[in-house]
């Protein structure tokens, strides 16, 4: 069973490897951003938390089946939209690296973040709590740690 989150904003997003890692490092997470974010399709690697991660990406610039599937969502959106998906499963690295990257979006734009399956928001601050309490369940687990 796979988890997704959505993090949805206005108008074009430039988030490049600076940027991201940037974001990332403001919110108290160590990063080496591989690819810029626009180029997100599928599995997204990257070292994060100092493990080596990633998590499924989808970008999505036609919100109209999110309107029709989360009247939430669509309630909220108030201009928003853009959108990425973050899919996962049940590896905590991958969980966290989602919660991780969508707090960060928030800091690069007005951007919300959406619990489909709570039908919930989350602000950046929880993202990051529940971000790093899945890395360190990750490391706990065995995750695969970056080298040094």
């Amino acid at each position: 069973m796979s988890v997704e989150i959505h993090v949805c904003w206005q108008g074009d997003l430039v988030a490049d490897k600076a940027e991201l890692k940037a974001a990332l490092g403001s919110l108290g997470f160590e990063a080496t951003v591989l690819y810029d974010f626009s180029e997100a399709e599928a599995f997204w690697p990257i070292d994060l938390a100092g493990l080596k991660t990633g998590v499924e990406i989808y970008l999505d610039e036609d919100l109209a089946t999110i309107r029709e599937d989360y009247p939430v969502l669509t309630a909220a959106l108030e201009g928003r939209d853009r959108m990425a998906t973050f899919r996962f499963g049940g590896n905590a690295a991958e969980a966290g690296t989602a919660l991780a990257l969508a707090a960060a979006l928030t800091k690069l734009s007005n951007a919300i973040i959406y619990d489909p399956q709570g039908e919930t928001f989350m602000s950046a601050d929880e993202a990051v709590k529940e971000a790093q309490t899945f890395f360190e369940e990750a490391v706990k687990v065995g995750a695969q740690q970056r080298e040094e």
